[in-house]
């Protein structure tokens, strides 16, 4: 797939449809692709929300790891003490 200019769509559309139909069609595009990268990038993650998610990940690893050694050792006692 080959990548086209807006000034070059532009020159290609004024040979075929004429000089102001072709600036609303190549102004049209350009505020589409505006419209779009910015509601593309809007949802992205900050480096805050990869940190914030990072420290809440950690905290539940660490109940389960607390949690499973607990009940490891639990199941280590009642065996042990049969």
């Amino acid at each position: 797939m080959s990548t086209i200019t807006l000034t070059e769509l532009y020159s290609l559309l004024t040979e075929k449809v004429g000089k102001e139909t072709a600036q609303s069609l190549t102004s049209y595009i350009e505020s589409k692709i505006e419209k779009e990268v910015e509601h593309n990038t809007k949802y992205l993650a900050t480096r805050e929300d990869l940190e914030k998610g990072f420290k809440e990940q950690s905290r539940w690893m660490l109940g389960v790891f607390i949690t499973l050694s607990l009940m490891i050792l639990g199941l280590y006692a009642t065996i042990l003490l049969k």
